[in-house]
């Protein structure tokens, strides 16, 4: 039986592993579990952010994360995380200091040519496991995300993907009823398209 329901911090170490096996050559993967850890319990504790996942007998075989502000989120996140971030930082400074510069300099997703206030919503990650694939739980998980922010208002969803090699994750944003708002180079010289979808 399938079930989505809001993710619980002690949900962390499930999400942590989907997106690793999901993601295994995304930046975000390579700064280790610690960092991946961090990241999602700050979503799920932050009042701004949006974590689901969908269960399968009780099981957990996928999830969305999304905040339901883009704009100053990172630096919210940051500042209200201060000290554990600090920490993170430290290792990575010693085990991978070109991951952090990296880090710093994406934590902004934007083309420096266009005028973006960043007044929408984002998802920043949504992933099912390979047993789950093929099913429509993707879909159904963007969805819940979507009728979470219509409850609150809010009525345009952003998100960013790869611009090459990428076919299949673009078709299903596209058949999802996003369209590109632009293109931009994200450190060091990746090719991302910025995706927005807007409500009635």
């Amino acid at each position: 039986m399938l079930n989505v329901r809001k993710a619980l911090i002690n949900d962390v170490n499930t999400i942590v592993t989907i997106h690793c096996d999901a993601f295994t050559d995304f930046f975000l993967t390579n700064l280790g579990s610690n960092f991946l850890s961090f990241y999602y319990s700050c979503f799920i504790e932050s009042n701004e952010g949006l974590v689901v996942c969908v269960e399968e007998d009780g099981k957990i075989i996928g999830f969305a994360a999304a905040t339901k502000r883009c704009k100053g989120f990172n630096a919210s996140l940051i500042k209200n995380n201060i000290g554990r971030f600090i920490r993170l930082s430290l290792e990575l400074s010693l085990s991978n200091p070109k991951a952090l510069i990296r880090l710093v300099r994406n934590l902004t997703k934007t083309n420096s040519r266009v005028l973006d206030k960043g007044e929408y919503a984002e998802l920043y990650s949504i992933a099912v496991k390979r047993e789950g694939q093929g099913r429509g739980l993707g879909k159904r998980l963007l969805l819940t995300i979507e009728e979470m922010l219509k409850a609150d208002n809010i009525n345009q969803l952003s998100l960013t993907t790869d611009y090459y090699g990428n076919e299949s994750t673009i078709a299903f944003y596209k058949s999802m009823n996003f369209n590109v708002l632009y293109e931009f180079i994200a450190y060091p010289k990746r090719r991302m398209y910025r995706f927005i979808k807007k409500y009635d």
